[in-house]
């Protein structure tokens, strides 16, 4: 998934009403009963101008965010021994895009999944947009040729967002000329989770595969993905970065000393920065991480240790809330037992593997960013991700000791420090 892939859909969803290729939108609004409340279907370009602008809004924030973390590639299981070797999720959405969502049979069996399987304790609007793009041809300098088009590239679009109260509040009301209490509405706020289908992939449509939106990434759904989309789920990017430090703790025990530590954040960032010319994504499986280890210094005792736990390393997180102890929904549908909730705490996380073909760590998740953190309970010091030859562990005097090798212009709190 390239960025200047997704760039080029996103554009479609900018400002240019001619050219968005929308040909019409569907909508179902949900309450926080998981009951329709409304539904509706109509041709995108008989809506008012001002109307179109706000829905490009909402379905442009489904192609935003960082790759790897708030977009996410996600391949739907094969179904094999049959003809078709998709499986009957991803039958329903290319459906929706013959259908051209005309036909409400095949919405309605399209909303219900989603209100069955999305968690969420508050109102919601499921909009889908059906999208023809005349995919430009290119010349060898990356010009588009917008009269020489390879592919029509035909597609949904979803959005899910959430349906919120507005604030109460004094308003000026023009035909008064005075300020009433405004009456409080329900609007309509960027979407909390979304989908492509088909991916955009080397500017193509890829019917194996979909780009997935959320605005969460500590809690994906999974279970929602799995439902609708048909695809497991690699772990959120907040949760790799986690369960990717605690691993690495784990492998090297007492050997965890501040030079190996900043030589595996340094690795990271090489492989990131080796791949970005590529538009390319490095992931570490559990090979590619026992070299990163070797490299810096680590014995094969610690790195058959690393492999050892590995698999372990992918659960989900506590915030996913189909596997929350003390979740309502689920203890309303028997999820969890009362003999179970009586012994464990109110918000423990049942483990839930993530599928082997998910197990891996994107390495951008897992490395700093242009800063570092040293800290511990006492303190916290930030430093350029290039200057952590600055950094060295000792002991003076018998103590412990976080060393900085200080250059001119140290102040606290803006005061010049003197040495």
């Amino acid at each position: 998934m390239k960025p200047s892939d997704i760039s080029e859909i996103k554009k479609l969803y900018q400002d240019n009403l001619e050219k968005c290729g929308i040909d019409r939108i569907s909508g179902c609004y949900v309450n926080g009963d998981k009951h329709i409340v409304t539904k509706f279907s109509q041709t995108f370009m008989l809506l008012p101008d001002e109307e179109q602008y706000k829905y490009l809004e909402l379905f442009r924030k489904v192609l935003s965010g960082t790759r790897d973390k708030n977009l996410l590639l996600l391949e739907p299981r094969r179904v094999h021994g049959s003809a078709d070797m998709r499986c009957d999720e991803v039958k329903l959405l290319q459906s929706l895009i013959d259908t051209e969502l005309k036909d409400e049979a095949v919405t309605d069996e399209f909303y219900q999944k989603v209100v069955e399987n999305f968690s969420y304790l508050d109102n919601y609007l499921i909009l889908i947009a059906h999208q023809n793009y005349d995919v430009p041809g290119k010349t060898q300098d990356g010009i588009d040729m917008e009269d020489a088009s390879e592919e029509v590239f035909r597609h949904i679009l979803c959005a899910i967002c959430p349906v919120k109260l507005s604030k109460p509040g004094l308003g000026y009301v023009a035909t008064e000329q005075m300020f009433r209490n405004l009456v409080l509405g329900r609007i309509v706020e960027l979407p909390m989770n979304g989908f492509l289908y088909p991916a955009f992939i080397d500017r193509s449509a890829d019917v194996d595969r979909v780009i997935y939106y959320t605005k969460d990434t500590v809690d994906i759904r999974p279970g929602f993905a799995d439902a609708v989309l048909g695809s497991g789920t690699p772990l959120g990017a907040a949760d790799q970065k986690e369960n990717f430090s605690s691993l690495i703790s784990d492998t090297l025990g007492e050997d965890g000393d501040l030079t190996t530590i900043l030589g595996i954040q340094d690795s990271l960032r090489t492989l990131v920065a080796e791949k970005k010319v590529e538009e390319e994504s490095p992931v570490l499986d559990k090979k590619e991480l026992g070299i990163l280890l070797r490299t810096n210094g680590l014995d094969e005792t610690k790195v058959k240790a690393m492999e050892e736990l590995f698999d372990d390393s992918f659960r989900r997180s506590a915030a996913d809330d189909d596997n929350l102890i003390g979740n309502d929904t689920a203890a309303e549908e028997g999820a969890v037992s009362d003999d179970t909730k009586e012994n464990v705490p109110a918000r423990v996380k049942y483990p839930e593997d993530v599928p082997v073909e998910e197990r891996i760590f994107v390495a951008s998740n897992l490395m700093s960013g242009r800063q570092l953190e040293v800290k511990n309970q006492d303190f916290s010091i930030k430093i350029k991700t290039s200057r952590t030859d600055l950094l060295e562990t000792k002991l003076v005097d018998g103590m412990k000791c976080l060393v900085i090798h200080l250059e001119e212009g140290v102040t606290v709190n803006g005061i010049p420090v003197q040495f």
